[in-house]
């Protein structure tokens, strides 16, 4: 009886789930004023003309929920307003298409502003999701999409810039544009 209650005791034990870890959430970065604008100031970026879909759009270009920014993918456009169209890999080389992707990315930053009323309100990038238009076979959809991603990063810095990212090759894309960005921020609400 005594060996049976032993042998019990020890396979209860070996049983017995290890008592949960404790997780902790990672640090909120703290917003700093005036820095993000001033930042932009100092790298001469141009920021594009912000987007706004009319009245009938069936989608807009950001939405803010609590502390979160969402934005819709932006089609890579030149300085001029021009598409930047054509395959990556075919019609442009990976450097055009890096161009073209950080253009995505100025796309993006007007569009936060106008929504946000100033970029100082973001205090992280969350996610990036970038589409290249190109063929079969190509494989450098990272080296594209670091155009967008190396923008953020000279934007906002290191700790604020750097977010999760997945950069995908698609067959098309609208109008034949070379690239399509969208993020996802976190902001001061």
């Amino acid at each position: 009886v005594l060996l049976s209650a032993l042998l019990c005791a020890a396979l209860t034990a070996c049983q017995t789930p290890p008592p949960p870890q404790q997780v902790r959430a990672p640090a909120t970065v703290a917003p700093l004023p005036d820095t993000i604008e001033r930042r932009v100031a100092e790298l001469k970026l141009t920021l594009p003309p912000a987007s706004k879909p009319g009245p009938t759009a069936t989608i807009t270009s950001v939405v803010v929920s609590g502390n979160l920014a969402f934005v819709s993918g932006h089609i890579s456009r030149a300085a001029d307003g021009k598409l930047i169209t054509g395959r990556v890999g075919e019609e442009l080389t990976v450097a055009q298409g890096k161009d073209a992707a950080r253009q995505c990315g100025l796309a993006i930053l007007a569009s936060l502003r106008q929504e946000l009323g100033s970029l100082d309100r973001v205090r992280r990038v969350v996610k990036v999701l970038g589409m290249v238009n190109c063929p079969p076979g190509f494989k450098d959809q990272p080296q594209v999409i670091n155009g967008c991603s190396e923008l953020f990063l000279d934007v906002f810095g290191r700790e604020r810039g750097l977010g999760a990212r997945s950069a995908v090759g698609v067959a098309s894309l609208p109008s034949n544009v070379a690239v399509e960005v969208e993020a996802v921020f976190e902001i001061v609400p």
